[in-house]
């Protein structure tokens, strides 16, 4: 297992690397209220992961649970009859805009989830975190190139040639990294119910996740000014990049859990290793509060003010790595927990957020984050551990 960790770490860090060269660029060039109007429209568009990365997740269970021997591309028909009806859903919401920029992202958002899915399921960890690697690549030129030519910033344009260089990108990954011999195509109505409603729990669970790191963005943008927009985007892109290793854990472990539960091993695997995730976790923790400390004070000194939201966020991100590793909701298919435990989530943070945001600011954004993390988390840990009890009786 560590092994698979690392090869999708190894790629990933790449990956986020470059992504945060690109923030550098960006963030030098745009006035605060702008780059906080920047975020916030990639945040929206970034729900896209509510019609796309549920039917990933539920089949990749399935496949390994059934032991499949090819994968069906078909999955991916969902996603697309889906793709305007969310389009008209985000409108009717008031939310921001652009057709242009919201097809160019929503088919580079899908055939990048499409091949890494694929690579997922048999297991090419290393191919996994090279996608995202090529597509930062294809990001970080084509902002360099926009900055260099164009002297007024307009960053919906930006967002069109990024996206444009970064679908032609995906496009020609497709041919090299998907294997015709071990994929098919099937849409029947009978293929697809029988694959999706037994697992429609953790569909409606993975659809909440996107919905999660947007709703504190839109309550600051509905409720506070453009300059605590700008503060707060800051702050969760500190916090992102301290989530970097969970895309890694989270990908393997989701094939490993399956395997210890198969062998009835999960006490064996909590005893050997809670205390290492707890030492690791904290070690990440203090050093992104160092880092933290270190920009605001010295490189990004007009993003000070968000010193103490960022704080927040990174506990919840503490909070997320002690306990990633022993949830294992989704190893013993137990999804109506796992969704009902992110519905209570969800409905603390929109209380949370409509009650006293306009009174607090952005620290209630940052806090109602935080106790979603704590809710979803540890609930799913105690949950765990609770089945695995009554299993072993």
């Amino acid at each position: 297992m560590i092994k698979s960790i690392v090869q999708i770490f190894s790629a990933h860090v790449v990956a986020k690397a470059i992504g945060l060269l690109t923030f550098i660029i960006i963030i030098e060039f745009l006035s605060l209220e702008q780059f906080g109007k920047y975020s916030y429209f990639l945040i929206v568009l970034n729900l896209m992961g509510v019609i796309v990365d549920p039917f990933t997740a539920s089949y990749l269970v399935d496949f390994k649970t059934e032991s499949f021997k090819k994968y069906n591309l078909g999955i991916f028909s969902i996603s697309l009859i889906l793709l305007p009806v969310f389009y008209g859903v985000l409108y009717f919401l008031k939310l921001p805009l652009n057709v242009e920029v919201f097809m160019l992202f929503g088919f580079t958002f899908l055939m990048s989830v499409m091949l890494k899915s694929f690579l997922n399921t048999y297991e090419s960890f290393l191919n996994y975190g090279l996608i995202d690697v090529f597509r930062q690549i294809s990001i970080f030129f084509s902002t360099i190139t926009y900055f260099c030519i164009y002297e007024n910033y307009d960053y919906i344009f930006l967002l069109k040639v990024n996206y444009s260089i970064a679908f032609l990108t995906m496009l020609l990954l497709v041919p090299i990294y998907i294997n015709k011999d071990f994929i098919f195509f099937d849409v029947s109505f009978s293929t697809l119910k029988n694959l999706f409603y037994k697992s429609r729990y953790l569909i409606f669970y993975t659809a909440f996740i996107p919905i999660f790191s947007f709703l504190d963005s839109y309550f600051v943008s509905k409720s506070l000014t453009e300059r605590d927009l700008g503060l707060y985007s800051f702050s969760l892109k500190v916090y992102n990049m301290s989530l970097m290793l969970v895309v890694p854990m989270f990908t393997v472990l989701n094939i490993k859990q399956i395997e210890i539960v198969k062998k009835n091993a999960y006490a064996f695997y909590v005893k050997e290793k809670v205390r290492k995730v707890l030492l690791f976790s904290t070690c990440i923790f203090i050093l992104f509060l160092v880092a933290n400390y270190i920009l605001l004070n010295y490189v990004y000194i007009d993003y000070k003010e968000s010193i103490i939201n960022t704080t927040i966020l990174l506990f919840g991100s503490y909070i997320t790595y002690s306990s990633l590793p022993f949830s294992f909701l989704i190893a013993y298919k137990k999804y109506k927990v796992l969704f009902t435990i992110a519905v209570l989530a969800i409905g603390i943070n929109i209380l949370l957020n409509t009650l006293f945001i306009e009174k607090y600011g952005t620290v209630i954004a940052a806090t109602s984050t935080l106790l979603s993390q704590i809710i979803i988390n540890l609930g799913s840990v105690i949950a765990s551990f609770i089945i695995f009890k009554s299993i072993k009786k």
